[in-house]
């Protein structure tokens, strides 16, 4: 059976032509080496504080020096957006592969941070008041896409913002989620994106029915369109969903196979044809969910297609929930905005590399690291890819390299009589 020094070899190669793949797409020589030592050592660490990845990359030179290098280089302006244009170009054959993008939003909570450029008042997600209110506090907006399927997920987009910031260059969320859609939808036209219900908003719908992108978004209540061609009047959205009579029955395969019951019936945005697909889930009367698409197909198609894309955007979920443990996202500490970003967009492909390693290497990982799954080997793809990037990191620990001792030290022991006394 092979061990960790058998498989670290493979680890570091893949590792090392980071910098030369970032090279060739448009990042300089010093930039792609510092960015592909950073994503190694956070890897390696499994943390966002710099100082502990310079320590594990044990350069020949003083870790001052090592630390001002590495933040003068995250620090310009604009590589942050070159890092990102140069990740998804690098994962155009994953892009192509999979059929749905799925975008949504999430935050990063410094609670008593004060000098971080361009902190803002942000809403915490994961957390509710005594009066189930939201929960406002300092901190940075996390905008994230990731490319999916039934099997795999391989993020292609992670940036972190603040509106305060960058609200004065007229740079709002909904040009990013932009952004993100056209870089996608060059590479794969066919792609299918998924919003959750945040997304249901007219200056989104329209650059996208406008520039023909298939879509799936989650319908708000406060929505109203049109039941026919030939009429203005305008009905609220949920009361069109209460009307439509079920006719599918979807089971859901994750975890336990949960049944739905589907219905669909075609609505007119504006001048466009969509359709309103709703669904609940089989054994309750309560709970109805609605979802507007523009997706082509039969009626069963469309339907079918809308559930299972919609069902897995719980991967991004895990996504962010992964990172913010694993990376200890929110622990991030760094002064220039410039920097955060560049952060940002680092850990994101830090993910995708562990995401995207072979199937085969993923197994023996696992099995040399102690971390393979009780029952059986099957379970290692629906594993949290906390579990992987652990493996990972504790392959490169393990074989890491320690810092020479100083020179002075060293001087001294050579010198130095040494006497081994045994045990008599």
């Amino acid at each position: 059976m092979e061990s960790i020094h058998d498989l670290a070899p493979e680890i570091q190669k893949r590792l090392s032509e980071i910098g030369r793949n970032l090279n060739k797409r448009g990042v300089s020589k010093p930039e792609a080496k510092s960015m592909s030592a950073l994503m190694r050592g956070l890897i390696q660490t499994r943390q966002v504080m710099v100082m502990p990845v310079v320590r594990v990359l044990g350069e020949k030179i003083a870790p001052k020096k090592t630390w001002e290098r590495l933040t003068r280089n995250m620090s310009k302006e604009g590589l942050s957006e070159r890092l990102l244009s140069a990740h998804v170009e690098q994962q155009g054959g994953v892009i192509r592969k999979m059929p749905y993008c799925i975008i949504d939003l999430s935050d990063i909570q410094k609670r008593y941070a004060e000098k971080m450029e361009g902190l803002g008042r942000v809403r915490d997600g994961s957390k509710k008041g005594e009066k189930k209110e939201p929960v406002i506090g300092n901190g940075y907006y996390w905008l994230n896409a990731v490319m999916a399927d039934k099997k795999e997920i391989c993020p292609v987009h992670g940036e972190i913002y603040s509106v305060d910031k960058e609200g004065h260059e007229q740079e709002s969320e909904n040009k990013k989620i932009l952004r993100i859609i056209d870089h996608v939808h060059e590479i794969n036209s066919e792609a299918i994106f998924v919003i959750d219900r945040g997304g249901d908003r007219i200056t989104l719908e329209r650059p996208l029915l406008k520039g023909k992108k298939l879509f799936i978004i989650r319908g708000q209540g406060q929505r109203s369109l049109r039941l026919h061609t030939d009429s203005e009047k305008l009905t609220n959205i949920g009361e069109i969903a209460r009307r439509i009579r079920t006719t599918r029955r979807y089971v859901s395969e994750r975890g336990k196979k949960v049944q739905f019951d589907v219905g669909i019936r075609k609505i007119y945005l504006g001048k466009e044809t969509l359709w309103l697909v709703v669904s609940r889930q089989a054994d309750k009367k309560e709970g109805l969910s609605w979802y507007l698409t523009n997706i082509k197909g039969t009626k069963k198609q469309v339907m079918d297609t809308v559930m299972e894309a919609y069902g897995l955007r719980w991967r991004i979920e895990e996504y962010h929930r992964q990172i913010k443990q694993d990376f200890k996202l929110e622990e991030i500490c760094i002064r220039k905005y410039a920097a955060i970003k560049t952060m940002g967009v680092l850990v994101m492909m830090a993910a995708a590399f562990c995401a995207r390693l072979p199937y085969a290497l993923v197994i023996k990982l696992m099995a040399v690291t102690n971390q393979l799954p009780h029952r059986r080997l099957s379970d290692i793809p629906n594993f949290p890819y906390y579990k992987i990037e652990s493996a990972v990191a504790a392959v490169l620990n393990a074989t890491a390299r320690h810092p020479r001792l100083p020179l002075k030290i060293r001087k001294q022991n050579y010198f130095q009589l040494e006497l081994r006394f045994g045990a008599f």
